[in-house]
């Protein structure tokens, strides 16, 4: 515990590159000092239960909403720039 108080800057770096600490008072084993994980990858039974809550999509509704506010005729894109 001492030398952690005393050079906690250190542990943190090493934190930081992943390292692990034990931290013991007397020689007895005290706690455990890991980094933090982010999880990067969710399992699929995890995202199938978020999911299997999630309301319906109406699919015709989206395309209805999409072609009520974007213009999908093609124009000439330099027209009017004298190239």
């Amino acid at each position: 515990m001492r030398q952690f108080v005393i050079d906690s800057g250190s542990v943190t770096r090493g934190l930081r590159e992943g390292k692990w600490y034990i931290l013991t008072l007397n020689g007895e084993p005290l706690a455990e000092v890991k980094p933090i994980r982010r999880r990067r990858f969710v399992p699929t039974a995890e995202a199938q239960a978020v999911f299997a809550t999630a309301p319906a999509v109406d699919w015709d509704e989206v395309r209805a909403d999409l072609n009520a506010v974007i213009d999908d005729d093609l124009r000439d894109p330099f027209e009017g720039t004298d190239l």
